[in-house]
């Protein structure tokens, strides 16, 4: 199954188009959050800690995870939209090995997306800094864990779009659905009484794991996000098997 997904991505160019969209997304918006430093921050790169500047070119990776939501639903929804599903089912009447040939290719294009992302972000600010001569920011163990738990983001929401687009049978429906779990706890923040949901959404995991988040540990955070994970993977396993085509 794994060996037909991979066929099927490699065959349907959208789908490699948006993997390279998502690496090359990365390094231009960290370059343009970079670059707006002075204008958000009220001052110039110059004066701000060159952490926070790298940090600010590592946001660009919520770009390439924005398009890999895109990707993730596709994989999930286009054989609905175009009518190819029931042949894959006629084919592997085991449904759920289908779907986990799915996740496994999506969390695979997705983690090699991720990887790039998460360098060229930082590799950008530190250039940047470099071109106004000032000092790089050092690549210590907070960056290098920052990184890394960034990358689990992409990766995550990806799976999140995948498994929606194949409970709803939608690409568009897999898109909303991983986009407003990302933006739901910025949401809930700022409504009275809700705030308590961003503890436990998807988003305070990643931040535990990356470090940003000193409420929540990496053990923890990995923990609830490994939780989530299965939780999409699960009920798209069910709605498959259980729902005709």
């Amino acid at each position: 199954m794994i060996r037909a997904e991979w066929t099927k991505f490699t065959t349907v160019r959208s789908q490699q188009w948006l993997a390279v969209g998502a690496v090359a997304a990365s390094p231009l918006v960290a370059l343009l959050l970079v670059v707006s430093l002075p204008v958000t921050q009220g001052r110039g790169i110059g004066a701000l800690p060159a952490a926070e500047v790298v940090g600010a070119g590592l946001l660009g990776v919520d770009a390439a995870a924005i398009v890999l939501v895109v990707l993730g639903a596709s994989i999930g929804g286009s054989e609905y939209a175009v009518g190819l599903a029931q042949p894959t089912f006629l084919v592997t009447p085991r449904r759920g090995r289908v779907v986990l040939g799915k996740v496994l290719l999506t969390a695979a294009v997705a983690g090699a997306v991720a990887v790039p992302a998460v360098v060229l972000g930082p590799l950008v600010a530190q250039l940047v800094l470099v071109g106004a001569g000032l000092p790089a920011a050092p690549v210590d163990g907070a960056l290098l864990r920052l990184a890394a738990g960034s990358a689990l983001g992409p990766v995550f929401y990806a799976l999140v779009a995948l498994a929606a687009a194949l409970v709803l049978r939608s690409t568009g429906g897999g898109v909303v659905v991983a986009l407003a779990l990302l933006a739901l706890p910025t949401l809930a923040s700022w409504i009275p009484g809700l705030d308590a949901l961003a503890a436990v959404w998807p988003g305070a995991a990643l931040h535990g794991v990356a470090g940003v988040d000193q409420d929540v540990g990496a053990a923890a955070g990995a923990l609830s996000l490994l939780g989530w994970t299965a939780l999409v993977v699960t009920a798209a396993v069910w709605q498959v098997r259980v729902r005709d085509v």
